[in-house]
This record gives structure tokens, sequence and C-alpha cells, in this order.
């Protein structure tokens, strides 16, 4: 097996575990993405030497630099940022920014789909509401109706799906 379809494969491991931690608790954790990143500089390190450790590194970077404005305003949490830093490291640049974007298509369908199941024929203006008061950063509303489930938004879930798509549709961005 290749080396980089290997990283490629470990990054999406890793997502999947934050992924499984997400929806149960709501957190993506610290034991999960610090080893993650260090994983991803060792392993390239010793594949690849210093310029590879190098390249993974500037990869961590990338990753945490693309989700760190939206943890910023509070719209993501910082286990989001460290996981997406974490596949970097494993997987290298070009993975992790396919997987930002991949993430960010995904996860507008999926949040769409979230304020659907919540809000029903609501669902727009409890969308335009939540963004206007800044009641996203909760990932739900409460419009009053305790007899609704509410239903809440996991960008592990987005992440996993766009890791597992990089891999299996093999998009690559060239740099």
């Amino acid at each position: 097996m290749e080396t980089h379809l290997i990283l490629k494969v470990l990054a999406c491991i890793g997502s999947g575990i934050a992924m499984v931690t997400d929806m149960r608790t709501g957190l993506i954790f610290n034991w999960l993405t610090f080893p993650m990143m260090f994983l991803g500089w060792g392993l390239n390190l010793y594949f690849f030497g210093v310029n590879g450790f190098l390249l993974s590194f500037a990869a961590t970077v990338l990753g945490i630099v693309l989700y760190m404005p939206f943890a910023s305003i509070g719209a993501i949490g910082m286990g989001d940022v460290k996981l997406l830093g974490g596949i970097g490291a494993i997987a290298g640049s070009s993975f992790v920014v396919v997987v930002f974007l991949g993430a960010s298509i995904i996860g507008i369908f999926h949040a769409l789909f979230i304020q659907y199941l919540n809000y029903g024929k609501n669902w727009w203006g409890m969308l335009l509401a939540s963004y206007m008061t800044g009641a996203f950063k909760e990932k739900n509303l409460d419009d009053g109706a305790e007899d609704k489930k509410k239903y809440k938004y996991y960008l592990g879930l987005d992440i996993f799906l766009a890791s597992l798509a990089a891999i299996f549709l093999d998009f690559s961005i060239k740099f």
C-alpha cells in the first residue's frame, strides 16, 4: 500500500474517532487531537525525512488556520480546529484543504437539514433568527416547543465524511 494512502487512512480513522466522541459528548478531545499531530509529524519524519516533518508541521498550522476564524466567533469548538490540524499533520496540506472544503460543503446541507428537523416549516425563519441573534453558537435554538425533539449539529460528522470522500473520490489540489 502506498505511503500517502496509509497516511490518509490514518487521518480518516482519527476523524472517525473524533466523530464518535463529538456525537456522544459534544466534544473532540485533546487526548485524540494532540497525538494525531505528534503521530503525523513522526510518521512524516520517518517516511520523508526532515522535509516531510516540515511539510507536516506546515499542514498542521494550515489546518488550524482554516478553522480558527470560525472558532474565534464561537461558531465551532476548538476541538474541531485541533482535529483539522491533526488531519493536516498526518495526511498533508492538500488533504487538509480538501477535507476543509468538503466539510464546508457537506456542513451547509447538514446544518440546513438539522434546522428542518428541529423546526419543520419554520426552519428558514429560525435559521435567520439564529444568525441575527448569535444563537447559532448554542448549536440549536429553543422556540418554546418542548414536545419537539431537538437535533444538534456536529461538525465532527462532516469532517469524517469529507475525510472519507477525500480518500475514495481521490480529489487532489496541487500547490
